[in-house]
């Protein structure tokens, strides 16, 4: 099998950047300087506004540029989509005491100049206050989404939430698919290979070179839209086994844990905490979200691990199981008094004594008022 070289993310920009060296311009440069000059020279009433100009230009050949903060704009597109408060405050206390010591890049679509690489400094910028940031200003990339894709993909700390969104976006981009199919096509062939034990070689697929992929992929009497699903996460260098099992379900995780997850909840515990659905607990939607609530507040605050939240799910299913099995006693016993009730006739009533009579209706008259009690309560 032949490999295929991992890609190589910190150099993944390199090119942009050697553009933007003096020793690759200098010859522009020299020739912007000689303009500067010989406008000066000429002392007319446009030379200061072509001057300033050709100092944009010059300055825009030596590469990094001071650009207003409130000039710049986050980009959408970008897989990174959840920033902690926690790494924004340590990030803001690195440019307070260390000053900036990378530049953000910046590309320039029409009159915006959107993020490409560095939103978390410029978040922490902005919240230091920082009138400008240092950036380095690119040409829009083709294909910019999968671009900003490969820049994020890899990172250890970009959360499955987020990544799930992004490779779902570039898979519906490519291909054309609605982005609620595209998990549940992935699942139906992982499945599927799995029973007929040929996953072992799909993931094999991974390191091998795009021709080596295709063949293969030829080989799996698979759908249109399963090969193109399979064959673009192979190009991207993930594990289809791994996105099945791990990554896409967190589109389907609800809406409370999706924002648990972007204020610093861990994916695998949102998938236990998942399991506290209105169905497991035997509840409406509204009372079940709120012991979800309540439970992951209780995960994150105590830092429970994996295992401790899952037993912790367990007992809280648990408990309201139990609570159900009283409470459908309890509801059953009074239907059970009200029918008997009903069943207790005029002609019986007729044939009772009065003393029978008066202690039923004593009875009766305590219990209204209980009954009315709770009805106010409720």
């Amino acid at each position: 099998m032949c490999a295929r070289n991992t890609t190589n993310l910190t150099n993944y920009f390199s090119g942009a950047k050697q553009s933007q060296q003096l020793s690759e311009a200098e010859q522009e440069i020299q020739q912007l300087r000689a303009e500067i000059e010989e406008l000066r020279d000429k002392n007319s009433g446009e030379l200061e506004r072509q001057l300033e100009e050709l100092r944009t230009q010059l300055q825009s050949q030596i590469g990094i540029l001071s650009i207003p903060i409130e000039q710049i704009e986050p980009n959408i597109e970008q897989p990174r989509q959840t920033f902690l408060t926690e790494s924004l405050e340590s990030m803001s206390r690195s440019l307070a005491s260390d000053g900036q010591l990378q530049p953000v890049i910046l590309i320039q679509r029409e009159n915006h100049l959107l993020i490409f690489d560095g939103e978390r400094r410029w978040r922490s910028a902005k919240a230091l206050g920082w009138q400008t940031l240092e950036a380095v200003i690119i040409p829009e990339p083709t294909g910019l989404h999968r671009k900003a894709l490969l820049t994020s993909l890899h990172r250890e700390d970009l959360n499955p939430l987020d990544k799930a969104e992004a490779i779902a976006r570039e898979l519906s981009t490519i291909i054309g698919l609605e982005l609620q199919d595209i998990p549940r096509i992935l699942s139906t062939v992982i499945r599927r290979l799995n029973s007929q034990k040929r996953i072992t070689s799909l993931v094999d697929l991974i390191t091998a070179d795009a021709k080596k992929q295709e063949q293969e992929l030829e080989s799996l009497d698979l759908s249109d839209s399963e090969r193109a699903i399979l064959s673009l996460l192979l190009d991207l260098q993930l594990n289809p086994a791994s996105i099945d099992a791990n990554i896409f379900p967190m589109l389907s995780l609800a809406e409370d844990l999706k924002l648990a997850i972007r204020a610093g909840l861990k994916g695998v515990h949102a998938l236990a905490l998942q399991k506290l659905s209105a169905k497991n607990l035997g509840l409406s939607e509204q009372k079940a979200k709120s012991i979800r609530e309540e439970t992951t507040h209780k995960v994150i605050v105590e830092k429970l691990s994996v295992v401790a939240t899952r037993k912790l799910v367990a007992e809280v299913i648990a408990s309201e199981s139990k609570l159900a099995v009283t409470k459908n006693t309890k509801k059953k016993a009074v239907s059970q008094a009200s029918n008997r009730l009903q069943q207790l006739s005029l002609e019986l009533l007729k044939q009772a004594n009065p003393a029978e009579l008066t202690e039923l209706q004593e009875v009766l008259r305590h219990k209204l008022i209980e009954i009315e009690k709770v009805l106010k309560q409720n």
